[in-house]
C-alpha cells in the first residue's frame, strides 16, 4: 500500500478532536506576488496619503463578508508558500525553499507528501486551476516533477500553467497543462491565446459546474500580477489604462484586472453553492520589487524575510462566521500552514500528526479570539532538496538560508549566505509595534539584545534553532 492510499485509510479511521463544520465546499484563491500593500482593504497609503493599492473592489468585498487577518505570514517565494499551504508543514520539512526550476537542478514537492487533496473524504472532488509551480522539470511520473505532478499530489485534475510564464510565453499566448489523475503519465499541453487571468476564471467555473453537487475543494491560482508585465484588456479595468513599458503602472493594472476576474468568478457561482462554500484568499508572498512604493522598501520586498516579503493578505469567508462578525479583522498570528487544519474542520477529516499549522476555525467563529500561536515563522533556502528519512535541513549544503520568526510584537531575523566558509550568520531584531518597516536593529554591535528583551530574543532564537536542526 502506497503513502497516498495508506494516508486515506488512516483518515477514515481517525476522528477529529472536535466536531467539524458541515461538509462545505472550499474555494482557495491565490494571488501571485500580492502583498498587503496591494489590497485596498488593508488601508495602506503612499507618502501623499493616497491608497497604495489599485481598485480591488472584489477582494474588499470578501473582507466585508468574512474575516480579514492582519498578521498573516507566507514565505518569500511562491513555491515554498504553496507547499506549506497544501501540506500544513514548513518548507524545511518539504525540501522546497526556493522557486522550483529544472534549469537549477532543483527538486519539487515530493508526490508522496500528504496534501489537502489526499486527506479529503472520498466524496470530495479536488482540483487545481491555474499556476501550480511545485514541480521540477523531471519527466512525467517522477517523484518531484512532471506535468502530471498535481494529480500525483492527490488532485483529480490540473488545468493551467505548470509554473511562471517564461521565454516567449505571454499572458496572451501561453502553454496550458492538462493533467488528470485517471490518466497519469499522459498529460498534454496546448497553446492558449486567451488572456490568462480570464482563462483561469473560465476554467474554474467549468470545474465548479462539473462537480455536480458533490462537495469540492478547488485551488484557483492566478498568475497575476507576476511577470511578464503587460497591458491587460481594457474591459477588465475601471481605471485609466496603464503606461506601456512602465512596470509599476502595468503591474497595478494587472492587479485590477485580477480583481475584476475574481469578482466574475464569485458572481458566477450559483448562490446556493456559494452559500455553503468557505472562501480563502491569500497572496503567496510579498509584492515584487518592481511594484513597491514608499513607505515600503523595494530591497525588502518579495524574496526577503522582511515584512515586505512575507506579510501577506489573508481573507476567509465562512458560512460559519456569525453575521455580526462578518467584516471583522483578526489580529491573531497565522501563517499558511494553518490552511490544511482549517480545511480539515471545514471538510471533516482528521489532521495527521507532525503538522506545523493550527486551525483558524476559532477566529472564523470569533475574530476576537486570542491567538493560538505565540509565534509564526518564515524562511527561504536554496537549493531545494529531496528530503530523505532521518535528514534535516541542517544536513543540507545550502547556498542561502534566511529565517524569521515573530511574536505579537518582536521579530528576529537570521541571514546566512555563501555556503561553506561564508561569513558568520547575521542577525537582526526589530520592534514591529514601533518599527514596522524594520529600520532600527535592536541588537548592539556584539549582537546582544537589550537586557529587558533577552527573554523575548531567546524565545525567538529557539524557534529559529528548532527549524534549522
Amino acid at each position: 500500500m502506497g503513502v497516498r492510499s495508506s494516508s486515506r485509510v488512516l483518515v477514515l479511521l481517525l476522528v477529529s478532536a472536535f466536531p467539524a463544520f458541515a461538509q462545505d465546499n472550499v474555494l482557495v484563491i491565490v494571488a501571485d506576488d500580492v502583498g498587503i500593500d496591494r489590497v485596498r482593504a488593508y488601508g495602506y497609503q503612499n507618502t501623499n496619503g493616497k491608497p497604495l493599492a489599485p481598485p480591488t473592489a472584489s477582494i474588499d468585498r470578501l473582507a466585508s463578508q468574512g474575516v480579514l487577518f492582519r498578521n498573516a505570514w507566507a514565505h518569500p517565494y511562491c513555491s515554498p508558500s504553496r507547499g506549506a499551504a497544501l501540506t500544513g508543514r514548513y518548507p524545511n520539512r518539504l525540501g522546497v525553499g526556493f522557486p522550483t526550476s529544472g534549469t537549477l537542478a532543483e527538486s519539487g514537492l515530493r508526490a508522496d507528501e500528504p496534501t489537502i487533496a489526499d486527506l479529503l473524504p472520498p466524496d470530495y472532488f479536488a482540483g487545481v486551476v491555474g499556476k501550480w509551480h511545485l514541480a521540477d522539470d523531471s519527466p512525467l511520473g517522477t517523484l518531484t516533477g512532471g506535468l502530471d505532478h498535481a494529480p500525483r499530489c492527490g488532485f483529480r485534475f490540473h488545468v493551467g500553467s505548470s509554473g511562471n510564464f517564461l521565454g516567449a510565453e505571454t499572458y496572451y499566448a501561453w502553454q496550458q497543462t492538462r493533467a488528470r489523475i485517471a490518466n497519469l503519465g499522459a498529460s498534454r499541453t496546448k497553446l492558449i491565446t486567451q488572456y490568462a487571468t480570464s482563462r483561469t476564471t473560465d476554467d474554474a467555473l467549468r470545474a465548479v459546474s462539473a462537480f455536480e453537487g458533490s462537495p469540492w475543494f478547488l485551488w484557483v491560482a492566478y498568475n497575476a500580477p507576476h511577470t511578464p508585465y503587460h497591458v491587460p484588456p481594457t474591459g477588465l479595468l475601471q481605471s485609466e489604462p496603464p503606461i506601456p513599458g512602465n512596470p509599476l503602472s502595468m503591474g497595478k493594472s494587472m492587479i485590477e484586472a485580477l480583481d475584476t476576474e475574481i469578482g466574475r468568478l464569485l458572481d458566477s457561482i450559483p448562490a446556493p453553492v456559494l452559500a455553503r462554500t468557505t472562501i480563502v484568499f491569500f497572496g503567496d508572498n510579498g509584492t515584487s520589487l518592481d511594484l513597491v512604493e514608499p513607505p515600503f522598501k523595494a530591497a525588502r520586498s518579495k524574496g526577503t524575510v522582511y515584512n515586505g516579503g512575507v506579510h501577506v493578505p489573508l481573507i476567509v469567508v465562512s458560512p460559519r462566521t456569525p453575521a455580526a462578525a462578518r467584516g471583522s479583522e483578526c489580529d491573531a498570528l497565522v501563517d499558511l500552514t494553518d490552511l490544511l487544519p482549517t480545511v480539515a474542520d471545514v471538510a471533516g477529516f482528521a489532521v495527521p500528526p507532525g503538522l506545523d499549522g493550527v486551525s483558524m476555525r476559532p477566529y472564523l467563529e470569533d475574530p476576537a479570539a486570542p491567538s493560538q500561536r505565540t509565534w509564526i515563522y518564515a524562511e527561504l533556502f536554496e537549493h531545494n532538496f529531496v528530503p530523505q528519512p532521518g535528514t534535516t535541513i541542517g544536513n543540507q549544503s545550502l547556498e542561502r538560508f534566511h529565517q524569521a520568526a515573530r511574536d505579537e510584537r518582536y521579530k528576529l531575523i537570521r541571514l546566512f549566505d555563501g555556503g561553506a566558509g561564508a561569513p558568520a550568520t547575521v542577525e537582526e531584531f526589530y520592534d514591529l509595534e514601533t518599527d514596522y518597516f524594520e529600520s532600527v536593529n535592536l541588537l548592539d554591535a556584539s549582537g546582544a539584545p537589550p537586557a529587558a528583551l533577552q527573554v523575548t530574543y531567546d524565545a525567538l532564537a529557539a524557534v529559529l534553532d528548532e527549524q534549522s536542526s
